[in-house]
């Protein structure tokens, strides 16, 4: 059995030390599983057009479209060896690119409409697992001086979760029995820089663009490894929904509009990782957030803590940076019985990633239930 244990004694065992965060789907899923839930977007996306590539998912039993995206790719490939049919080769490979389409049309349908559908008591509980990498209360004093342990959090979610409870910096402790007396309390304060500013020449455009030079980027401590719906990628600019900007027209709004319109987010979802790695190398977004995360993965002295991320096949490209880094400490959230297949396949993922280390920098490796970090309360 593996090196189990709370939280808690996660988060004492790294008081003094700087903690990064990475983030899986299971962030998102623990709030809303019948939303984000593969199975749940599954029956959300549109097959009426691709009613062959429908049947697929129940072929290969999953509910997963990335399986099936690289599935249909791999069969694309290898079927002109077998037969002469062209139609059917460009037949898969089209369903493989309209599968990543309706997956992102799912995953805004599924989406909560409004920041108000997670509760203030939710929002709270977040913010307070988000300080424990970002928060305010990360400077130290280490003697007289002030130390800023204040890290990075990556995510390879597409939601706008993450990016609603970080501006969410007003919690209102609601007294249903005397509404007028209730409390707005100030939430502590979380460092939260995603390297988009008002874009140059244009101050009052309805939207952020993402500083490429660098200049604002340098500070960047908010990274989504493998897009967002709110990010779209215009060429020349990489911009973001803002709400505010646009007047108060809702995220999921202009996202849907945006989607009706044809014009698609900035998303990774090909099926294996060395497609994702190579979408990743066509956007100098994408690739600077891998970087950053590479960068991160270097010093011993680092921790990095994982939550709701299985460490699957197809996000090697991230789990690679791991590998060959130096960091010291990896904190690994499991959902469940340790004793299940899906855990125990979890744990031999992990052990492997750390065996490809040598004795010259060695990776500890310490799981921590994720029902004891009480993400969402």
């Amino acid at each position: 059995m593996p090196h189990i244990i709370s939280f808690d004694q996660a988060l004492a065992e790294t008081a003094e030390i700087r903690r990064h965060l990475l983030l899986g789907n299971g962030f998102s899923i623990a709030l809303f599983p019948d939303r984000f839930r593969y199975g749940a977007l599954l029956d959300e996306a549109d097959f009426s057009k691709l009613p062959e590539a429908r049947k697929a998912f129940d072929l290969l039993g999953t509910s997963n479209f990335e399986v099936v995206v690289e599935a249909l790719k791999r069969a694309a490939d290898l079927l002109p060896l077998y037969s002469s049919d062209k139609d059917a080769v460009k037949k898969m490979a089209a369903h493989a690119e309209s599968l990543k389409e309706a997956l992102v049309r799912a995953i805004a349908g599924r989406h909560p409409e409004r920041p108000s559908e997670i509760s203030e008591a939710q929002y709270k509980a977040c913010r307070r697992f988000l300080a424990n990498f970002v928060g305010e209360s990360r400077v130290i004093k280490v003697g007289s001086k002030p130390k800023d342990l204040r890290a990075n959090i990556y995510t390879v979610s597409y939601d706008l979760l993450l990016y609603w409870t970080l501006l969410h910096d007003q919690i209102v402790n609601w007294n249903a029995d005397d509404p007028i007396n209730s409390v707005v309390e100030v939430a502590e304060e979380l460092k939260h820089d995603d390297g988009f500013r008002a874009p140059d020449g244009d101050p009052e455009a309805p939207y952020v663009t993402w500083d490429a030079e660098g200049l604002a980027s340098d500070g960047q401590n908010i990274h989504f490894l493998h897009g967002a719906l709110h990010l779209f990628d215009y060429g020349a600019e990489l911009q973001k929904c803002c709400w505010e900007r646009a007047g108060g027209i809702a995220l999921i709004d202009q996202i849907r509009e945006a989607l009706g319109a044809s014009k698609f987010p900035l998303f990774v979802s090909e099926g294996d990782s060395a497609g994702k790695l190579e979408r990743i190398r066509h956007s100098g977004y994408l690739q600077r957030s891998l970087k950053s995360f590479a960068r991160i993965c270097g010093p011993k002295g680092a921790t990095l803590f994982i939550f709701g991320h299985s460490l699957g096949a197809n996000d090697a490209h991230v789990i690679r940076k791991i590998e060959k880094g130096k960091i010291g400490r990896l904190y690994v959230s499991f959902h469940g019985d340790p004793a299940s297949d899906t855990n125990g396949a979890l744990f031999a993922k992990v052990e492997a990633t750390a065996n490809t280390r040598d004795q010259s920098s060695p990776l500890e490796v310490t799981f921590f239930d994720a029902n004891t970090a009480h993400v969402w309360g």
